[in-house]
């Protein structure tokens, strides 16, 4: 039996939902006619514990760490998480940041953590995100955007083209992708 999980769940009955955290979705139904929304958020936005809440819930796990940031402060300055919403409710996010974990690399800034809702995939909403956090870079002054992914075709689709690899702390190597702003 699967669970379908709002964002008032999650904020009104946490304990619930961390025990069931492999079991939940922490999306309700979506209609095909829904609204989008895109915002880029940090620590003293309205929607931070809101996103904060999604994160925790995702089944990604990826999540956890990004997670983890979000609770220590690490999002400072320009550095942002991108959050999709559909009908008010979050469908994804992605974070705009100094570093993506990787060893000994001066490359900045990166786009990670990218997720959408598996339900809203085929609605460009990952693309959106990335596209939201590009002008962000750009108006903090940066001339370049850099991903990090073991995904071939996935980003080059949005105009990012290998440049290079990049070794995380648990040695394993992947590639960076880069484009011009």
């Amino acid at each position: 039996m699967g669970y379908s999980v709002t964002l008032r769940d999650i904020i009104e009955f946490p304990h619930f939902c961390e025990r069931k955290r492999e079991r939940i979705h922490p999306m309700a139904q979506i209609s095909p006619s829904s609204s989008t929304s895109i915002v880029a958020i940090g620590p003293a936005d309205s929607l931070w514990d809101a996103a904060l809440a999604f994160v925790d819930v995702c089944p990604w796990r990826g999540a956890r760490s990004l997670a983890r940031k979000m609770r220590e402060g690490y999002f400072t300055g320009w550095q942002r998480v991108i959050l999709a919403t559909v009908d008010g409710e979050p469908a994804g996010f992605c974070t705009l940041a100094a570093e993506d974990g990787l060893v000994d690399d001066d490359r900045t800034p990166f786009i990670g953590y990218v997720c959408v809702d598996e339900r809203l995939r085929g609605r460009r909403l990952s693309e959106r995100m990335i596209r939201v956090a590009e002008d962000l870079a750009h108006t903090a002054g940066f001339t370049r955007m850099y991903i990090r992914s073991g995904e071939e075709g996935l980003y080059e689709k949005f105009g990012y083209e290998p440049c290079g690899v990049g070794r995380d702390r648990h040695g394993e190597v992947e590639t960076v992708f880069s484009r011009e702003l």
